[in-house]
């Protein structure tokens, strides 16, 4: 596994992300069920990292979740650790082109990846191409201050400014709440 120099120092890639704060902050499964996730809809978990969403979303009933990372390591310890759920499938990628259905995704999760992302557009045109007629994205993303956790407050992407740049591509958020001290979370559906 690679490491990664965190606020802590160097530390896995896997550890930083399953940090015991974080994942309470998180909330993986509980947060699924608040935005209306339900078995047997499908989720793309775009940058899924070590899979704490994804492994939440198998075990809730999804019919199928599709982990996608730009990391083979982590997407390998994952597959090794989902081996018993069938509705998890692994997905490598590089950039923002998914090689899966149109239309497929009943949900496209976010978490702490957009603020990554140097090609926008890409990835919206992507979204809007992934999406059922009736999906929504989850995006959650590090409040744009400095907190505990996270990147430095500048190379965060604010509420306000995640707002903008949907509304800009074309959707129109439907709710948005924060997920404990560090973490803002808001729903978005394509204008149509």
């Amino acid at each position: 596994m690679s490491e990664h120099d965190g606020i802590i120092g160097k530390i896995g890639k896997r550890e930083k992300l399953e940090n015991p704060a974080r994942v309470a902050e998180l909330d993986p499964a509980g947060t699924l069920k608040k935005v209306g996730f339900r078995p047997g809809q499908t989720l793309y978990d775009i940058g899924a990292g070590s899979g704490l969403f994804s492994l939440a979303a198998a075990k809730l009933g999804a019919g199928t979740v599709w982990a996608a990372d730009t990391d083979a390591d982590i997407l390998a310890e994952l597959r090794s650790r989902a081996a018993s759920l069938p509705n998890l499938r692994t997905l490598p990628v590089s950039g923002c082109a998914y090689p899966v259905a149109d239309g497929s995704a009943d949900w496209v999760l976010l978490v702490t990846t957009l603020h990554e992302i140097d090609d926008k557009p890409a990835l919206f045109s992507e979204l809007r191409r992934l999406l059922a007629a009736d999906g929504a994205v989850c995006l959650i993303e590090f409040i744009k201050a400095r907190t505990p956790m996270g990147p430095p407050p500048e190379r965060r992407l604010g509420a306000e400014e995640a707002e903008a740049l949907f509304v800009r591509e074309g959707f129109r958020r439907e709710t948005d709440f924060l997920l404990g001290d560090d973490f803002y979370c808001q729903i978005y559906r394509p204008r149509g």
